[in-house]
């Protein structure tokens, strides 16, 4: 028999099963930075019919309009999400209503709020998540051909990412409407008497008269101190800060090398050995690929 005690029950085991599952790269390890992050990534991804409800009640939204609910949110005291931290940690055995329905909503547990779960004599259902989808656009490159009903179903996998991509977007331009002006196309500080070169996990200086670096042999190119301070291969872990707590911006961008191997760096552009384009960081990327712990960093394969 279902009841609210079981409810709290199913909430959790649910958490510590697959620790927030889409949102792990958040939830793992919470801490108050990290759940407000997931709160404005989910914010227009997750809408199902009762999660206005349960972010009203926790947010107290008064405005209809997401920006506004975007605006509060940023400007929300983080001292908030302590109680949900605590009770997701087993600190505490016991939270309010608001806050274990937010964890709900958080974690993608179905059926809520509390009263539709009371109400549902069907098993919970396992719904495939919009970045999963994601995900399987991106490696259907790296399948064989197969019949035609194969290929429709990747084509449809691909229009399906492509509607995620333009709708996430919108939602990224939206929500700068509220952060500092960032600045675009901003001159590169270059000069023709300096040269680079990548060495390993960073560029650094070298002679211009050679022709590839002396150690790794990688390609000399014109001084960009730009790519030099900033551009950096780096290893990550669950506890890595992914996204700007402001902002809620990518902090890191990723690829996968010729072994099938994530790699990881500290700013978009172009993979200084292969010149692909550098994708930025997904929660579900941090699921899927992102070890829980330091040591076997960067070693998941697909």
């Amino acid at each position: 028999m279902k009841t609210s005690e079981t409810y709290k029950k199913d909430i959790l085991k649910k958490y510590h099963t697959d620790k927030g599952g889409e949102m792990s790269g958040y939830l793992a390890e919470p801490t108050r930075k990290k759940i407000r992050l997931a709160c404005l990534w989910l914010l227009s991804r997750r809408k199902e019919k009762n999660d206005e409800y349960i972010l009203n009640q926790f947010f107290q939204f008064k405005e209809e309009d997401k920006e506004s609910h975007i605006k509060k949110l940023k400007g929300h005291k983080a001292d908030k999400f302590v109680p949900v931290i605590q009770y997701l940690k087993g600190i505490t055995r016991d939270t309010s209503s608001e806050n274990l329905e937010l964890i709900s909503w958080l974690i993608d547990f179905k059926p809520r709020p509390l009263q539709t779960y009371l109400k549902s004599e069907n098993s919970i259902p396992v719904e495939k998540s919009n970045t999963e989808n994601e995900e399987e656009s991106v490696d259907t490159t790296n399948k064989e051909k197969g019949q035609s009903t194969g290929k429709k179903k990747r084509r449809w996998v691909i229009t399906f990412s492509i509607s995620i991509a333009f709708a996430a977007t919108l939602i990224v331009a939206k929500s700068r409407m509220f952060d500092k002006p960032i600045e675009l196309d901003k001159p590169i500080e270059q000069s023709e008497n300096k040269c680079m070169a990548w060495a390993k996990n960073k560029y650094e200086e070298v002679p211009c008269n050679l022709t590839l670096h002396e150690k790794y042999g990688t390609k000399i190119e014109r001084y960009d101190a730009k790519l030099v301070a900033n551009f950096k291969k780096i290893e990550v872990t669950m506890k890595t800060d992914f996204f700007a707590e402001e902002t809620n911006q990518p902090l890191i961008w990723y690829t996968k090398n010729k072994d099938g191997k994530i790699e990881y760096f500290t700013s978009p552009g172009l993979h200084p050995i292969t010149g692909k384009t550098l994708d930025e960081i997904t929660p579900y990327i941090i699921q899927k690929y992102v070890p829980m712990h330091s040591g076997n960093t960067n070693s998941f394969t697909h």
